[in-house]
């Protein structure tokens, strides 16, 4: 899947602007940002909830706009226009395999059976991880080459937080499937993902492999004798937090070079410490930017 620079306006404020991404077929891509940021427009218009202000969507180079009936690749729910609330898990079954050709009855009546839940059942009167657990089953047995997953944690207690992960874990690894998960769970995000995108100020700032930010970059804590901030530091990290001389920055660039010219500013500390998604997204997205204090 294609996203070209996609903008989306609701009532002549911008919402995201000139968004670029790809999606290859059998990997994990988080979608991290801040609270307001656009990512939940950026799934509805994916989705086609939205029209499109400006750029293209396309599936195997064949655009949604044209094509609609790609849109059965793709499985999404919207939690605020959310209507399996009105109807039994039974009537929802209906729902989803005739909006979804290649739906595995099979594996659903087994995922169904095996965590519990009767087609008798009311969506209303389950409980919000019960809810979580059911939209998770419907998306694995959809068959939908792309999972637009927003949230999917959201409220979970640890125990239903694992069965929906796993079930999506297993399901991704058994096919050629895509999964774009937005989650404020960095942890059990960072365990699950091949890539972070970054959105900031309406658009997709950074597309992050998680590999290759292991492999290149590092967490350093320092402090130095001065209360000024070395420019060189400045030059090559993002701050994460600063109390006093005592500074934890992001960089993104870790050579054996750049460690060797730190230790020529003579730190009175230098320590490396466990570099996690949560250090990523505040280094990118905190409003501090490194100052003199």
């Amino acid at each position: 899947m294609k996203i070209e620079h996609v903008t989306k306006k609701m009532e002549q404020t911008t919402i995201i602007e000139n968004v670029n991404f790809s999606l290859e077929k059998g990997e994990i891509v988080g979608l991290i940002g801040r609270n307001g940021s656009g990512k939940t427009t950026l799934f509805r218009t994916i989705a086609g909830h939205y029209l499109l202000d400006d750029g293209e969507i396309s599936i195997d180079n064949q655009r949604l706009d044209q094509y609609p009936q790609l849109k059965e690749q793709l499985f999404y729910i919207d939690e605020k226009e959310n209507f399996l609330s009105a109807y039994s898990l039974k009537k929802l079954n209906q729902f989803y395999r005739l909006a979804y050709p290649n739906f595995d009855q099979n594996l659903y009546l087994e995922l169904m059976q095996s965590h519990g839940l009767p087609l008798t059942l009311s969506y209303r009167r389950m409980s919000k991880g019960m809810q979580g657990l059911y939209k998770m089953i419907l998306a694995i047995a959809s068959n939908a080459t792309f999972l637009l997953l927003d949230e999917p944690f959201d409220g979970l207690d640890v125990i239903v937080r694992k069965k929906v992960i796993g079930l999506l874990l297993e399901s991704l690894s058994e096919s050629n499937r895509t999964a774009l998960i937005a989650s404020h769970n960095l942890n059990e995000l960072e365990h699950i993902i091949d890539r972070a995108l970054l959105i900031k100020g309406k658009t997709i700032e950074g597309d992050y492999r998680l590999e290759t930010i292991r492999e290149q970059s590092r967490k350093l804590q320092l402090v130095f004798r001065s209360k000024q901030i070395p420019p060189l530091i400045k030059q090559h990290s993002k701050l994460i937090q600063k109390q006093g001389r005592v500074l934890t920055a992001l960089f993104d660039n870790y050579t054996e070079e750049l460690a060797a010219e730190i230790q020529q500013l003579d730190p009175l500390v230098f320590e490396e410490l466990p570099l996690t998604l949560e250090d990523l997204f505040e280094a990118n997205l905190r409003q501090e930017a490194l100052v003199e204090g």
